[in-house]
């Protein structure tokens, strides 16, 4: 159970030539592309096998600062936040290989984060905004009518992500607190219904995600002081997770697709680490890179993880080796068994 990650990198690609960070990253269809905002706010693809630029940048006629990437279920549409508040679908082309926009809203705040729905095929996309306000939109309406909330009791928004069943969002921003947010599509109304004070001190909740554990649903939230805390449902209970953690800001936590149970943090000290959400530990030992890390993205199989960092690269880890030793086969995912099936 406590075998060691595989240090094999299968890419590092230098996508910002003049050093600047790699904002938000996420795999596209079938995994052989990835997609990830520059540092001007253009969007970019690269194949994953040989880290090759693939058309574009693309950019709004706007030129909007694209800062939020999420991709659709099926990987094929990639939703975008700006800092100009726009909120925008594209469509992916694989045999094209062109990204084209078919959607977009627009607030008054810049939308630091989105996320696209899972439970139903991906028909609602959710934006967070700076402004301490939520969005939720249908996404065949073409983003227009979102259910919306204003007051979410945070002062604004850095992560969002949706619940298992979809009933539900969590955000967070920079505080010590994460909302429970609850979506009632028939009354197309988005409800504060819990606000979680996820420590007693002022270090902020910097990312955060849903996951699962052999007790139930769970949040897990990575803050500014390096720690990972996992807060159980419906009673809120909050333990840490045991170290030898990060020891700075945790900017990314991403739950894999093919353990149920495992999950990835990307930190400002310059490490991605994996864990075990039921024994609460490490996975292996940290992944080591040049430089802060800035996001964090599993490919759909799991087999992959891709980073970004605050000087410009891309790091393509090859995990599936280590992970599938340092995990049970009780702990994959329904879905994964299906896909390898398949």
């Amino acid at each position: 159970m406590t075998s060691p990650v595989n240090k094999l990198v299968q890419k590092i690609i230098k996508v910002n030539r003049d050093e600047q960070g790699v904002p938000a990253i996420a795999f596209l269809l079938k995994d052989e592309h990835i997609i990830f905002t520059s540092h001007d706010g253009c969007l970019q693809i690269i194949e994953t096998k040989t880290g090759k630029l693939v058309g574009g940048p693309w950019q709004d006629k706007e030129r909007s600062h694209i800062c939020a990437v999420d991709v659709s279920p099926d990987r094929r549409e990639v939703v975008t936040g700006s800092k100009n508040g726009k909120t925008q679908v594209w469509k992916w082309n694989a045999s094209g290989k062109t990204l084209k926009m078919i959607a977009e809203s627009k607030h008054v705040a810049a939308a630091n984060c989105v996320c696209w729905s899972r439970h139903d095929g991906g028909a609602h996309v959710a934006s967070g905004f700076d402004d301490g306000s939520v969005a939720v939109w249908l996404v065949e309406s073409g983003l227009k009518n979102p259910m919306r909330i204003d007051d979410t009791r945070l002062r604004y928004i850095h992560a969002i992500q949706y619940s298992h069943d979809g009933t539900q969002l969590i955000v967070s921003g920079y505080d010590r607190e994460i909302a429970r947010l609850t979506i009632d599509e028939k009354a197309q109304e988005v409800q504060v219904d819990e606000v979680i004070i996820t420590c007693n001190n002022p270090d902020d909740v910097s990312s955060a995600t849903w996951a699962s554990t052999t007790f139930g649903h769970a949040i897990v939230a990575g803050s500014s002081d390096g720690k990972i805390r996992k807060i159980e449902l419906p009673e809120g209970r909050v333990s840490e997770l045991e170290g030898p953690g990060h020891s700075d800001l945790v900017c990314a936590v991403v739950l894999s697709p093919a353990y149920r149970y495992v999950i990835a943090t990307a930190s400002r000290d310059s490490t991605l680490r994996f864990w075990n959400l039921n024994t609460k530990r490490t996975i292996g030992q940290p992944l080591p890179h040049s430089a802060d890390l800035t996001c964090a993205a599993f490919a759909a199989n799991g087999t992959l993880v891709a980073t970004g960092t605050c000087d410009g690269e891309i790091y393509i880890w090859d995990i599936a080796d280590s992970l599938s030793k340092a995990m049970s086969t009780e702990d994959v995912n329904v879905g994964s068994r299906r896909r390898r099936k398949c």
